[in-house]
């Protein structure tokens, strides 16, 4: 299994932290410690991707409000995107 280096408990997650995570771009680590390079074709997507991954770090972490601000914000934010579609 491989995980994200900046990787965090999501529970925990700050929201500056979500911002942080959504624009960066690093390597990942194996369960052997071993760190795999990010690839041309990662990096392409990535940049495709950060606007999207930056709106919806806009939602709150999930505990504010024991999880339900979270749910209506995503929610909220789903409907737009569908809407603009």
């Amino acid at each position: 299994m491989v995980k994200h280096f900046l990787q965090g408990d999501s529970a925990s997650m700050s929201w500056g932290y979500q911002f942080k995570s959504a624009t960066m771009l690093g390597p990942t680590i194996d369960d052997d410690g071993a760190i795999d390079e990010v690839t041309a074709t990662e990096a392409l997507m990535h940049f495709l991707q950060v606007p999207w991954k930056v709106i919806f770090a806009t939602i709150p972490p999930r505990r504010y409000g024991g999880g339900w601000v979270a749910f209506v914000v995503a929610l909220a934010e789903i409907g737009i995107v569908t809407f603009v579609v």
